[in-house]
């Protein structure tokens, strides 16, 4: 939610701009309007808005004063001139001072939709391409992440830091009204998916008490959230935003677990329940497999057990069967995976010791003598519906083809596995919407199914070479 500051010195002027705010839904909020421009610019200077309308001919200061004054506060708010005055000496200056739109009063209810509809666009590109770059910059300590930190907090910053990755059941969610922390504590947020806000709180004390209250408190809006631990300095900031997104995908262990806090993984306790499986494995012990994989989730929950931990015994899993120069096709779909790829790869933990049963067991293989054409049917859904959340078990299952003889017929029929497959799909349609379309980078990302702007990003990045911002610059020269 985007916020405003209205200043005009007829009070009637409020009420159309309001109007015209509040029919575009929840994306703008407006936190002052005034009729006396001195006041308005100590309010900007403080509360530091997104968009500034404001008319031209005021008293004390004029609206070209107010561009002027606003931009040697350092506040780099969009400005939208409403004014009775079409002279074009008036738009001209107000257009070279910055404004990036000039309406006349009355407003016309049609071109001022138009308008807001323009200006969300460009505050939303704005911010995603700011707010990632920042979030890069932490994630991968490119910068002086102190120095960052200070520009982007309000007071002098406190000794400690915690982070809350939250992913909202909306696109259109105010990101300022999750939490109150008074005067305990201040934070920062960066808008990192369509549906994704990571904060970054600055405080003198461990706040998740707090933190938790707060998303509690909110919960209904919440798809899921995670919360990091708190640590002294900016500079474990990049392993903050790394646990508490790890956190707010615990869920995928117990869909229960909407708010998470972090836990370190436990690595023996999983090492041992994937030699369990790998030794039932090694001796064909196949009704001895189907009781351990099945048993998977209530074993994870009972333990306490995370996405992260889950990671960590499929990725075990795979080191066995390939230190054991395990070949068979039916293994092909077993690779190393991250938390972001095993997300991809399966709907939750229950979905994914189900395909280990099915794909290490390789029980059940005869398939009908239509498998070809079902296989057919399979691969025309999926072109389809690649920017959906696919899942190769559920496809299997749903067009009744084993899931490891499925997984052999995607690496016979197109060369690539069934994640490498899909993947391939996205990027085509990504890259043929950075040339072609209008479309922001944030939008590309959420047209063909990504629902984090940092990961399509890494993965635009590894298909293509470049960036997503990148490939659209050189594709334009």
């Amino acid at each position: 939610m985007y916020r405003v500051v209205i200043v005009d010195d007829e009070p009637w002027a409020f009420i159309g701009i309001r109007k015209m705010l509040e029919s575009s839904g929840k994306r703008f909020k407006v936190i002052c309007e005034t009729t006396e421009p001195l006041y308005a610019l100590e309010v900007i200077g403080k509360e530091r808005p997104d968009v500034i309308f404001t008319d031209v001919r005021m008293p004390d200061i004029s609206g070209i004063e107010l561009m002027q004054k606003t931009r040697a506060l350092g506040v780099e708010a969009d400005f939208i001139v409403i004014s009775g005055f079409a002279e074009f000496s008036y738009v001209q200056r107000a257009l070279q001072e910055g404004a990036i739109d000039y309406q006349l009063k009355p407003l016309d209810m049609t071109k001022a939709e138009e308008m807001i509809e323009k200006l969300f666009r460009r505050l939303e590109d704005k911010r995603n391409a700011s707010d990632l770059s920042v979030y890069i910059s932490l994630l991968e300590e490119y910068k002086d992440i102190q120095s960052m930190m200070k520009a982007r907090m309000h007071r002098n910053l406190y000794q400690r830091f915690q982070v809350a990755t939250v992913y909202f059941n909306s696109t259109e969610f105010d990101d300022t009204a999750l939490f109150d922390f008074g005067n305990k504590a201040q934070f920062t947020t960066l808008k990192v998916g369509p549906q994704k806000c990571v904060f970054i709180i600055n405080s003198e004390e461990d706040q998740s008490e707090l933190i938790y209250n707060g998303l509690i408190a909110k919960e209904s809006l919440l798809g899921r959230a995670g919360i990091s631990l708190s640590s002294e300095g900016s500079d474990h900031l990049s392993n903050l935003l790394k646990t508490s997104d790890l956190a707010s995908n615990d869920c995928f262990v117990d869909s229960s677990n909407k708010i998470s806090q972090y836990n370190k993984g436990q690595k023996n306790v999983v090492r041992q329940y994937a030699k369990q499986i790998t030794e039932a494995l090694e001796l064909a012990q196949y009704k001895t497999l189907k009781e351990i994989t099945s048993g998977m989730p209530s074993f994870y929950v009972a333990n306490g057990l995370g996405i992260e931990d889950a990671v960590f015994m499929w990725n075990e899993i795979v080191m066995h069967t390939t230190a054991n120069g395990e070949n068979e096709s039916r293994f092909i779909d077993l690779e190393y995976l991250d938390y972001s790829e095993i997300k991809e790869k399966f709907m939750n933990l229950e979905a994914l010791s189900e395909y280990l049963f099915e794909l290490l067991s390789d029980l059940e293989r005869d398939q009908p003598g239509d498998a070809g054409s079902k296989f057919k049917e399979l691969l025309h859904y999926t072109n389809k519906h690649y920017q959906e959340e696919l899942f190769l078990k559920e496809l299997s299952n749903r067009f009744f083809i084993n899931v490891s003889y499925c997984s052999e017929l995607f690496k016979k029929v197109t060369g690539k596995t069934f994640s490498q497959y899909i993947t391939d799909l996205r990027m085509k349609k990504a890259s043929e919407l950075l040339q072609n379309s209008a479309l922001s980078i944030a939008d590309v990302c959420k047209t063909v199914g990504y629902s984090d702007y940092f990961y399509f990003n890494k993965v635009f990045k590894r298909y293509s070479g470049s960036t997503p911002a990148k490939y659209r610059k050189d594709w334009e020269k």
